[in-house]
């Protein structure tokens, strides 16, 4: 048995110009499928690929579905980031590949913003996509991954994650630091209430010192190996020996200090540059 599957040209031209019924292409073809194997790869069961038609441009910007309900952005062939529905992904795709294909376009000026509970990434004014704190554990990761895979496309150097995480939240150094035992604590924790008030998520940059106020952002950086992170406050503790910081898992782990346990830290605190 076989099904068809297509390929959408959408022309650029029609969309700039702002043409209501922009011309659509499709070419089918089939593509045979054998309903006895289990679906492991929903990458190969979603194959429609959607591509916005440009010859001149340097940027060649695509969709393709993901899943069901999950479509790729990719540029130059190079998956940068997701939106969940059809509607959404063309919208982006068209701005993205005029935003992209300007003749000023400088991918330097990609950013990493965090407004309220939404992580945003923008070229200038220019919203390119949203990521809502309420539906992903980590949303400074994903941000940064996804607005580093853009600039990657372009060809520009990607951010580290502590320069992706001090651009999204406004964040400046000051002169005040702690030298320090970080430790890490995370499954036995998860979900249960923080001193904040907030639920523990061990898969965000979070951590628990005993008397910073809470939402104070710390640069901490492992003395032994030098790698950093951003963590914010949002508990009290940790309770023993003479640790001074205890971090989730995720911030851990970004440290490289998730198999050792405790490790030599020095953390700058940070301000929020209004």
């Amino acid at each position: 048995m076989s099904t068809s599957s297509a390929l959408w040209a959408i022309p650029l031209v029609s969309l700039i110009s702002g043409a209501s019924s922009p011309k659509i292409v499709t070419d089918t073809f089939n593509q045979p499928i054998n309903h006895n194997s289990p679906i492991t790869n929903q990458d190969q069961s979603f194959e429609s690929n959607y591509l916005l038609e440009s010859k001149k441009n340097k940027y060649v910007i695509e969709f393709r579905s993901k899943s069901a309900n999950e479509w790729t952005i990719m540029v130059n062939n190079q998956p940068t980031f997701l939106v969940k529905d059809l509607p959404k992904a063309l919208f982006a795709t068209a701005k993205l590949s005029i935003t992209m294909n300007a003749p000023d376009f400088d991918p330097n000026r990609l950013e990493a913003v965090a407004f309220n509970d939404e992580y945003i990434g923008k070229y200038k004014n220019e919203i390119l996509f949203k990521i809502s704190k309420s539906e992903d554990v980590n949303p400074s990761l994903k941000l940064t991954q996804w607005i580093n895979n853009l600039r990657v496309s372009a060809g520009v150097e990607p951010l580290t994650l502590v320069e992706a995480q001090k651009q999204m939240h406004r964040l400046t150094p000051t002169d005040e630091q702690i030298d320090g035992i970080a430790s890490w604590y995370g499954p036995y924790f998860q979900g249960r209430q923080t001193a904040s008030g907030e639920q523990f998520e061990q898969q965000d940059f979070t951590a628990a010192h005993p008397s910073l106020p809470f939402d104070t952002y710390l640069k901490v950086t492992n003395q032994q190996n030098g790698k950093s992170v951003v963590v914010r406050i949002n508990d009290r503790g940790p309770y023993f020996g003479n640790r001074n910081l205890d971090l989730s898992h995720a911030a851990a782990i970004a440290l490289n200090s998730d198999e050792v346990g405790v490790v030599p830290i020095t953390a700058t605190i940070l301000v929020v540059n209004n």
